[in-house]
């Protein structure tokens, strides 16, 4: 046993690091949890939910606006070194929210610096990593990577929840910065590297380079925005991602209260909500092999197609069972979507411009996690139901299933 963890291919290592890692990302440690510190300091200062949850929208503009020059950074200096004073600082942030907010402009500051300053201890540099580390298996090392995100959904709300119950509101932030500070922070010091060959190693454990034609694209020059900007591979993505996750993160967002204004008791609605949890856990790691092993457009159509079927049933009024079939069929899309962006990434445009495109392209993806809640509430205010823009993304789904048959084959010479 011992030998073997000792003869263990570092990356792995890498990987078990990023899984941790990214656990305590800003998306779980001060978006997700948010929801644990809502009454706390609702009772405290008085806020409203919704000005409380404003800070979200804080968050995700400032992600939106930094990520692209994120990624360049990280393309430019490697990941660790971005990584180190982003995690170090967002530690900082989050154990001055208890010590120094007074009142909501103070709340809506911390969190907006976060999204400027803290990118580095979301998924930009893991998955970069990841691709540095690995070629044959890089599918499977972006899903696990990602499914860090899943496991600090996992373990955060207990623990804070304790935490506020027992010692109040405070204790919760400061629990949040210890572990970033106390544990995520010398984890990445200690065992991450940024490349193989820091180590004298190759790519997934290999002895010999791997044939060219895998990874021509990592080889290619860094590609130029204006370079970028002309390609219409670039445009297809940025579409293609920005619909699927307008249709994904709207239908999710407002999941349990479609479920309720169909009746059912708020158990089972949580239930399946939980079932999109875990079914987002799973499949990054199986979506993750699947990569691997097949071209990873086809991979991408299948897992849409699956959501655009998951959407329909509850167009069509899906509840009980047929929920739960539902909320599987839609999840294993928001569990693909991430980690299918950075492997298409790579294989079109290389690692060496990685964090730019990945940057860019994830403004996209934001922009269309900010719009669909809106427009899912928008339109059932307006209609009185989701029939509607159920039916619109079941259509949205099925073009951009189709689409991913439209994506060239990887670049071989």
């Amino acid at each position: 046993m011992v030998a073997a963890v000792r003869n263990l291919f570092y990356g792995w290592k890498i990987v078990g690091t990023s899984i941790i890692g990214y656990s305590a990302a800003p998306g779980q440690f001060a978006v997700g949890i948010l929801g644990v510190f809502v009454i706390p300091l609702q009772l405290e200062f008085g806020w409203s939910r919704t000005e409380i949850f404003l800070s979200i929208t804080f968050v995700t503009l400032m992600q939106a606006i930094f990520t692209p020059l994120l990624g360049s950074l990280v393309d430019k200096y490697g990941s660790k070194k971005i990584m180190m004073p982003s995690i170090f600082t967002f530690g900082l942030l989050l154990g001055g929210i208890p010590l120094l907010v007074g009142d909501l402009t103070d709340f809506y500051l911390f969190y907006a610096i976060i999204g400027v300053i803290c990118g580095g201890a979301a998924a930009v540099p893991y998955l970069r990593l990841a691709g540095a580390w690995f070629v044959k298996r890089r599918g499977l090392a972006f899903g696990l990577v990602m499914s860090g995100g899943g496991l600090g959904f996992a373990y955060t709300p207990p623990l804070v929840q304790y935490m506020v119950d027992n010692y109040g509101w405070r204790s919760g932030y400061y629990a949040l910065a210890a572990i970033i500070i106390l544990i995520i922070l010398p984890l990445i010091q200690l065992f991450i590297h940024d490349h193989p060959k820091d180590l004298n190693l190759l790519p997934d454990g290999d002895t010999v380079d791997v044939d060219e034609s895998v990874v021509v694209a990592d080889k290619e020059e860094k590609i130029k925005l204006g370079e970028l900007l002309r390609t219409p591979l670039f445009y297809q993505l940025f579409a293609t991602f920005m619909a699927l996750t307008f249709c994904l993160y709207g239908l999710f967002s407002n999941f349990v209260p479609m479920l309720l204004d169909r009746g059912m008791d708020t158990t089972n609605a949580a239930l399946a909500a939980s079932t999109v949890g875990i079914t987002i856990i799973v499949s990054r790691i199986v979506i993750g092999f699947l990569l691997d092993k097949f071209f990873a457009p086809r991979v991408g159509m299948v897992c849409f197609i699956l959501s655009a079927i998951g959407t329909a049933l509850l167009a069509f009024g899906a509840v009980g069972p047929t929920a739960f079939l539902a909320a599987i069929f839609f999840g294993f899309s928001v569990g693909a979507e991430l980690d299918l962006l950075a492997y298409l990434i790579t294989r079109y445009f290389g690692l060496n411009s990685f964090g730019m495109v990945y940057g860019i392209l994830f403004a996209a993806f934001l922009g269309g996690v900010s719009i669909g809640p809106l427009a899912f509430g928008r339109l059932f205010d307006f209609y009185g139901s989701y029939v509607n823009i159920l039916s619109i993304c079941s259509i949205i789904l099925v073009l951009i299933a189709v689409s991913m048959l439209f994506l060239p084959k990887y670049k071989t010479s």
